[in-house]
This record gives structure tokens, sequence and C-alpha cells, in this order.
């Protein structure tokens, strides 16, 4: 067996040819189709990763809101509390001013009926009274007799009462 020198010339040039044409068909391209994967997977995990951080900021917002919303749900239920306890006093202490008009202007009304009561018995004393004495002196008395006689009882028992 003998080597052909020209044989292997000829066979490295077309090893050669062959690797250029796959060089700049098959390689360069597949070479690019990968690096243009890489980037494509790169910038997706960067996404995902940008998503993920975005999420994490989302989820930390939204439970500060939640916070600050029962802090707030807190308050407004303390503060209706506090109106209504404010309402509630308000109102009983309304309702004791008024039951203390309302005791005093009946005692008022019960004095200034007693008062009636009295002048009016003062009254009927002092006429039943004129009336026994004048049968007892059986004499008629006049009417200004009589005035005068009743006006001196009634001073009289308003002095002893």
């Amino acid at each position: 067996m003998s080597v052909n020198i020209h044989d292997m010339i000829w066979a490295i040039v077309n090893f050669l040819v062959l690797v250029a044409i796959l060089n700049k068909f098959l390689y360069k391209p597949i070479l690019g189709m990968l690096d243009a994967r890489k980037l494509d997977i790169k910038s997706r995990l960067d996404e995902a990763n940008d998503a993920r951080n975005e999420a994490m900021q989302v989820k930390e917002e939204y439970t500060r809101e939640m916070q600050n919303a029962r802090i707030e749900a807190q308050e407004i239920i303390t503060k209706a509390t506090k109106l209504a306890e404010n309402s509630k006093t308000g109102i009983i202490q309304e309702a004791r001013v008024e039951s203390e008009k309302v005791i005093k202007k009946a005692q008022e009304e019960i004095r200034l009926e007693k008062e009636k009561a009295k002048t009016e018995l003062r009254n009927e004393v002092a006429t039943l009274a004129v009336l026994a004495a004048g049968r007892v002196l059986e004499r008629t008395i006049k009417p200004e007799d009589h005035e005068q006689m009743i006006s001196q009882f009634v001073q009289e028992v308003g002095d002893v009462s």
C-alpha cells in the first residue's frame, strides 16, 4: 500500500473545503442559534427574577395595606364606640335635666295649688265664721262689715299659720 501524495493533498484540500463550508453554513449558524438561545434563556430568567421581585414587592405592599386597613378599621371602631358613649352620656344627661325640670314644674304646680287651696279654705272658713257669728249675734251684718271681718280673720289666720 502506498500513499500517494497527490491524493493526500486532494484529501486535505477537500477536507479543508468541507470544514470551510461546514463552518460557514453549519457551524456559525448553529453557534449563532445557540448564542441566541442562550441570550433568550438569560433574558427570560432575568424577566422571571424581575417578575418575582415585583411580586414580592406587591405582596409586601399588600401586606402593609392590609395592616393599615386593620389599623384604620380599629380606629373607626374605637371612634364609633367613643361617639356612642358620648351620645349615650348626652342622652342620659338630657333625660336627667328634663326629668328635673318636670319634677320642679310639678313641685311648683303643687305649691301653687296648695296656696290656692289654703286661700280658698281661709276664705270659706272666714265666711262660715262670719255667718256663724251673725247667727249667734242674731243680727244681720252689712256687706261692708262682712268684707271687713273676712279680711281681718284672714290676716289673723295667716299670722297663726
